[in-house]
């Protein structure tokens, strides 16, 4: 198990004395009073992957540290970590200033993590440009919406290795066609009548699965998260509590055994669609796939995301931003007048296209 880096992480200043965040911008910590920036110590690594068996049977829970601090949202339970001399003053996922210090169990710690590499400034930008192109957004909010609540999340991930052994059955349908002959209106025609031809079919099939990526939040809207999850994972490096400097990480909500059940469902979706295609044929039927997964291993991750939630008329809209490929989705309203204008316009283009239609079709 990959032990959380307990190298320094209250940063200061060396020039001022003031707090240093880590920026997304030059990869370096910098001082947001003086401008003094400090490289970030980039030591050689090797990814390790963690066995799943060994982690329930010993409990590899050691994710503790001094100098970072929990919270927790009453509102949505969400459970954030940052560092220790930061304040927080609502929720990142829900916007609630119901929130309270919280001293949590020990957890898996982060192996791993994906740096910021959009700024807040970006993120902002790229948000607004996003709005401004929903046309039923309405404008209202396109000219009044501000960033000032945008925070940066380390969003908990699961990715899981296994190398599955794989022994199926199934009934292929060959699609052949007959001749025949039918009468329509006093009139003998013919036709092909189709049919299927039905083989059986198995065999033994090996697929090994890398880095399977499962969020392990339950607090987050997944409905927006899985849409801008597009992360490069070449880019992982060692998890490092500088990372967070000027950012939030969220404790994992959902636990390792809960991630993997998910996991094998994506694992069980990709094996049904790569079997079926061995299968063949134009139908298959009675499909059934006997699977064992072999070393399982597991990583923990962080993976970065720019979140935000603004109220537009008494209801919270949630937007997100992949801090590493500037992916933006998120819910927006609908502005009831842009709608009733669209949906005039459609009558109107279709009124046109009737009458057209129908002076065509008159006699001279």
């Amino acid at each position: 198990m990959t032990e959380p880096n307990n190298q320094t992480k209250v940063n200061m200043c060396p020039s001022c004395g003031g707090k240093m965040a880590y920026d997304p911008a030059l990869g370096v910590l910098k001082c947001d009073y003086c401008g003094t920036t400090l490289a970030m110590e980039k030591e050689p690594f090797e990814i390790v992957e963690n066995s799943f068996d060994a982690a329930l049977s010993e409990g590899a829970r050691s994710w503790t540290d001094d100098d970072i601090k929990s919270v927790i949202c009453k509102n949505c339970g969400a459970e954030l970590i940052f560092e220790a001399h930061t304040s927080a003053q609502f929720c990142n996922y829900c916007g609630s200033s119901h929130i309270s210090e919280h001293k949590t169990e020990k957890t898996i710690p982060p192996g791993y993590l994906i740096p910021f590499e959009i700024t807040e400034k970006s993120a902002g930008e790229r948000f607004k440009r996003w709005i401004g192109k929903r046309w039923f957004a309405p404008n209202k909010l396109k000219s009044s919406y501000k960033n000032d609540r945008i925070l940066g999340t380390y969003i908990p991930y699961w990715t899981f290795d296994t190398q599955t052994f794989n022994r199926y059955t199934a009934q292929r349908g060959d699609y052949y066609y007959v001749t025949r002959t039918r009468t329509v209106n006093g009139k003998t025609e013919t036709y092909q009548e189709r049919h299927t031809r039905w083989t059986s079919v198995s065999g033994n099939f090996e697929r090994f699965f890398d880095d399977v990526l499962v969020g392990a939040s339950s607090k987050v809207d997944r409905t927006v998260l899985d849409k801008v999850d597009d992360f490069h994972l070449d880019a992982l490096v060692a998890y490092k509590p500088d990372y967070l400097s000027g950012f939030f990480a969220e404790r994992y909500s959902i636990p390792l055994e809960e991630g993997w059940t998910t996991g094998k469902s994506v694992v069980d979706r990709i094996l049904e669609s790569e079997i079926t295609s061995i299968v063949g044929g134009d139908t298959i039927r009675m499909l059934d796939i006997q699977s064992h997964y072999d070393d399982l291993n597991f990583k923990h991750v962080l993976m970065p995301i720019w979140i935000s939630s603004y109220l537009y008329n008494e209801k919270t809209y949630n937007f997100m931003i992949n801090g590493q490929t500037g992916t933006v989705q998120g819910a927006y309203p609908k502005s009831p007048i842009k709608i009733g204008l669209a949906i005039l316009l459609g009558l109107i283009v279709l009124g046109i296209v009737y009458v057209l239609i129908s002076g065509q079709s008159m006699p001279a």
